[in-house]
């Protein structure tokens, strides 16, 4: 279901894209819509930027929603594409992309450690890649991005401060082959260990998933599992968790998410979500644009553009809300 959303997601916003002069390009998914109004560039055609996500999830609307503001306002035409968490499907798009002609390839990996493929293609073709969200073992020409491994450290040093004594920790993962689970994972292990007195009980995959969080957390409470408090990758498990406590009328375990987002955000004012970390996906899409326009323009950019985590607490849910524009 969540896959099905996603997918109407993207063909809504692809149809707001051709409306506002920001779509175009061919591909598998792509209207195949070109603009009216393309501008002269120098005798070439308008510039031309292909986008691939792993999979466009709730977070990953944000990155899409950067990445086409840049495009509309630098008057770049944009193709949005979902490989739906398939890596051969990844590099059938960028192919797609370079063999239409783009000026340059922005990518959301879907397997960080699979992406030579992708950086040959690009590099023999030569159009510049930008990587946004997770960085990749293939060579780049840039990464925009953040440090995954803090968001967890900022999760660890919430739990101490909350929790000075110690306690029963247990950890909902993401997809175990992603960049971002790892991370994300160390770095709360490494924050609990540094303050002492924490024990990680359970680490289960649920791969970003607020339904997988449910079976999980369920799984967990009905095998008397001890739990003091419940960390998540991201926050659709961490809602899922925080919802299956709520059914079980259990209100003495802390509920930790990554995203900072709408749901999130609203469960932490009702009480019933502990901690966020905020990740600027629209950041992370705008500036991946951005840097891929410098690229193709010839300038040097950074190998690595830091779009910080912020760590977000019930009381500045408004505030957040307010950042994220909902």
């Amino acid at each position: 279901m969540k896959k099905k959303m996603a997918a109407l997601f993207l063909t809504c916003a692809m149809t707001v894209t051709v409306l506002a002069g920001c779509g175009g390009g061919n591909g598998s998914g792509d209207t195949g819509a070109e603009t009216s109004d393309s501008s002269d560039k120098g005798g070439k055609d308008k510039i031309s930027i292909g986008f691939t996500a792993d999979y466009l999830s709730d977070f990953m609307s944000y990155v899409t929603d950067g990445v086409e503001k840049a495009c509309e306002e630098n008057g770049v035409e944009v193709s949005v594409q979902d490989a739906d968490f398939d890596v051969s499907k990844q590099l059938q798009q960028v192919e797609n992309f370079i063999n239409s002609g783009v000026d340059a390839v922005v990518i959301k990996p879907v397997d960080a450690e699979a992406c030579q493929p992708i950086s040959d293609a690009c590099k023999n073709a030569g159009v510049p890649l930008v990587v946004v969200n997770t960085s990749m073992s293939a060579p780049c020409d840039s990464y925009v991005g953040s440090d995954h491994t803090y968001s967890g450290e900022l999760q660890g040093e919430f739990l101490a401060e909350q929790m000075p004594e110690g306690g029963k920790v247990a950890v909902l993962m993401g997809e175990i082959t992603l960049q971002a689970t790892t991370q994300r994972t160390d770095g709360v292990k490494a924050a609990l260990e540094k303050a002492g007195g924490f024990e990680v009980v359970s680490e289960m995959d649920a791969g970003w998933m607020r339904d997988e969080a449910m079976d999980t957390v369920e799984n967990w409470l009905n095998s008397g599992l001890e739990i003091d408090a419940i960390v998540a990758n991201n926050d659709e498990m961490a809602i899922g968790a925080s919802m299956v406590l709520e059914e079980n009328k259990v209100d003495d375990v802390l509920v930790c998410g990554i995203d900072a987002s709408e749901d999130a955000l609203n469960r932490m004012k009702d009480g019933k979500l502990d901690m966020t970390v905020f990740q600027n996906g629209y950041q992370q899409g705008y500036q991946g644009v951005e840097t891929a326009l410098q690229l193709i323009s010839g300038e040097t950019v950074e190998e690595f553009v830091d779009v910080p985590y912020e760590p977000v607490l019930p009381d500045q849910a408004d505030e957040y809300l307010e950042k994220i524009g909902k």
